[in-house]
Parts: C-alpha cells; structure tokens; sequence
C-alpha cells in the first residue's frame, strides 16, 4: 500500500510561525525598551509572568496567545490578521463543530 506524502504547506507553516514569533519578540522588546520599560514593569503591569515576557521577547513560538495579546495592547501594538501563503486555494475549512459535540451545549464564558 502506498503512503500518500503530507502536504508540503504544513512545514512551511510551522517555519512561518517560528519566524513570526521571532519578529514578534522582537517588536515587543524595541517597544517595551522605547517606552522606557522594564520586563519587570509590564509583567506587573499586564498579570504575566517575567519568565513568559523572557520568552515572548526570544520568540519562543509555543507560547499562549492570551498573555502576548495582553501584552501587545498595553504597549499599544495592534495585531492585524493576514491571509497566509500557506493555505493552499481550495482547502476546505473545518466546520468549527465536530459531528461529536453537536448535543453539547455551547461554552460561557
């Protein structure tokens, strides 16, 4: 039986993403640093952890985004979204509700 190949787009992604996370780090510490701030200043100010600003700042690219996107807001960076290359045209997205969570009732905050 032949195996078919993973789609090429999936390490492309994974690249990107490490890459984006890098450049990420790097906008928050040249932010953080031209307001004058200290690591220690924005994890009080924003609740999070020193050790997570250390990281987000290295680019580590399997943090949580909750606390990156607090972080970006107190220091006035704005996330956009932007279409990704690697999505190949044609690929279907999921529905969002797996078929075993239809009787399920929805999450509350």
């Amino acid at each position: 039986m032949q195996r078919d190949n993973p789609p090429t787009h999936s390490t492309d992604a994974a690249t990107s993403g490490a890459e984006d996370a890098r450049r990420f780090g790097q906008m928050v510490r040249a932010r953080r640093k031209a307001q004058g701030l200290r690591q220690e200043d924005v994890a009080s100010a924003t609740g999070v952890g020193r050790r997570y600003i250390v990281d987000m700042e290295n680019g580590k690219p399997t943090l949580r985004i909750g606390p990156a996107l607090r972080i970006a807001r107190y220091l006035g960076i704005v996330p956009t979204v932007q279409a990704s290359a690697s999505v190949v045209p044609g690929d279907d997205l999921p529905d969002g509700v797996a078929d075993d969570a239809a009787g399920l009732p929805p999450l509350e905050d």
